[in-house]
C-alpha cells in the first residue's frame, strides 16, 4: 500500500504547489488592481475638486509721469499700436497675442534703477529699431552697460540691447522672434 500513500502524498504536494503558483500571483494581481482602482478614484476625485486652470500674461502696466511722452516713445520707437483702454487716464498698446502694455499716468515716485528688472520686447529684426533709436538720439547699451553695444553672447544667437523709456524703466529689445519664424 505504500505506493498509494506516495501517490496521495505526491498529489497533495502537486495541489499545494499549484495553489502556491496560481493563488499567490492571482492574489497579488487582485490586490494590485484594487490599489490601482483606488488610486484612480482618488485622482479623479482630486481632479474634480481642483479643476485645471490656464494662466497667461494679460498685460504689463507701467506707471508713468508723462503719459503723452510715454505714448510717443512706445508707439514711435517700437511701432506699438494703441488699442482702446477700458479705464480713463490710461493708454493701452497691443503687444500681440492678446497681451497689452498699459500706461498709467501721473507717477510721482522715482523708478528703481535696476537693469535686472525690465520689460523685454522681441522683434524678428533689431536693425529698424536700432535705426529709430539713432534717429531719436536715444542711447542703448548691452546688459553690462557698454553704450551703443548690441549683446551677442547668448548661446541661441539672439542679439539684445537695453535702454530706458522716458520714465527710466529699463526695456530690453531682442531679436528672438527671428528664431520662431514669425
Amino acid at each position: 500500500m505504500k505506493p498509494a500513500t506516495d501517490l496521495i502524498s505526491v498529489t497533495k504536494q502537486c495541489v499545494l504547489n499549484l495553489t502556491t503558483q496560481l493563488v499567490v500571483p492571482t492574489l497579488v494581481i487582485v490586490i494590485a488592481l484594487v490599489l490601482l482602482s483606488w488610486q484612480a478614484a482618488t485622482m479623479t476625485a482630486q481632479t474634480a475638486a481642483t479643476p485645471s486652470v490656464t494662466v497667461a500674461i494679460d498685460h504689463i502696466a507701467l506707471h508713468v509721469a508723462d503719459l503723452n511722452a510715454s505714448v510717443a516713445f512706445y508707439s514711435g520707437v517700437f511701432g506699438l499700436q494703441e488699442i482702446p483702454a477700458a479705464a480713463k487716464g490710461r493708454r493701452w498698446f497691443s503687444l500681440g497675442k492678446g497681451v497689452a502694455l498699459h500706461l498709467l499716468g501721473d507717477r510721482s515716485v522715482p523708478v528703481a534703477d535696476d537693469r535686472s528688472v525690465h520689460l523685454a520686447l522681441t522683434s524678428n529684426n533689431l536693425e529698424p529699431i536700432l535705426q529709430r533709436l539713432r534717429d531719436r538720439r536715444i542711447p542703448w547699451s548691452d546688459f553690462a552697460g557698454h553704450p551703443g553695444v548690441v549683446s551677442t553672447g547668448r548661446s541661441d544667437g539672439v542679439r539684445q540691447i537695453f535702454l530706458r523709456d522716458p520714465d527710466g524703466y529699463w526695456v530690453e529689445v531682442n531679436d528672438a522672434l527671428k528664431n520662431t519664424g514669425k
